[in-house]
């Protein structure tokens, strides 16, 4: 049962959209990182209980999406995905949410101002997933912080920028954030601004690969225009994917800063 005060539209674009396996680790590809802060650590979030046959493994401890508090897990089992949802409908307790998309089952139930979601999907001869803790309240506290962060970004990017995806995280000390961007402008000049907006935050443009390693495979994207910038800044780092596909650039961008008391 989703909470009364949030849309079945809500839900599935603001929290459900972001569970899937895949769109997770490849998140965790281009490195996830920090908002956080005393506020978060003193937070007691909801643990739930999981069958006891589950192998579960870290993914994010620190994440907010688009200004929605998260933790994410992610978990192996045994059990084939039929019988590990039933042990989960067991374990999670009710009033539960059931849903499927595909070959994935999705299980949620509120817990206070949080959310839990269960995805469920077959490995193998057993099945795999993620769990995923979303702080609803969380979304209202940030969102000021949230748009004045996105603002900052868009006055000093080309003109017509949108930011689609905004996520951080922190991890051993480090803090991240990942950007997606888009905009009409193109490559070149999506560069060439890109290099004075970072140079205007401290960083050093270290290297740059372009299209003739796309043709060797070297780059994540196999076809199009697209150039890698590797950045660079005392305690910080930065890399930026500028893709051109058609009419439109993107701008995947990740910098990464060491956090006070772990260099």
């Amino acid at each position: 049962m989703k909470p009364a005060h949030y849309s079945s539209n809500w839900y599935r674009e603001t929290v459900g959209l972001h569970y899937c396996p895949s769109a997770v680790f490849l998140v965790m590809f281009f490195w996830l990182i920090l908002l956080g802060g005393p506020a978060w650590s003193e937070q007691k979030w909801p643990t739930p209980r999981l069958p006891v046959d589950l192998e579960t493994y870290a993914i994010g401890e620190q994440i907010t999406v688009n200004g929605m508090p998260m933790r994410l897990q992610g978990f192996k089992s045994p059990l084939p995905p039929q019988a590990l949802v039933s042990a989960l409908r067991q374990s999670l307790g009710r009033p539960l949410m059931e849903d499927r998309r595909g070959e994935q089952q999705v299980l949620g139930r509120a817990e206070g101002s949080y959310y839990i979601t269960v995805l469920v999907e077959a490995a193998g001869t057993g099945s795999r997933g993620t769990v995923a803790i979303t702080d609803l309240d969380g979304l209202a506290r940030n969102r000021e912080q949230q748009r004045s962060t996105i603002a900052r970004w868009r006055d000093r990017l080309p003109a017509g920028s949108s930011v689609s995806s905004d996520m951080v995280s922190a991890d051993a000390g480090k803090a991240a954030h990942h950007m997606v961007i888009a905009n009409a402008h193109g490559a070149a000049y999506n560069r060439d601004a890109l290099i004075s907006l970072m140079a205007s935050d401290g960083y050093v443009l270290e290297r740059e690969t372009g299209a003739e390693d796309v043709a060797r495979g070297s780059l994540p994207y196999q076809s199009g225009e697209a150039r890698t910038l590797h950045f660079k800044a005392p305690g910080k780092e930065a890399l930026a994917v500028i893709t051109r596909r058609g009419e439109k650039t993107t701008i995947i961008l990740n910098t990464t800063t060491v956090l006070r008391g772990f260099k």
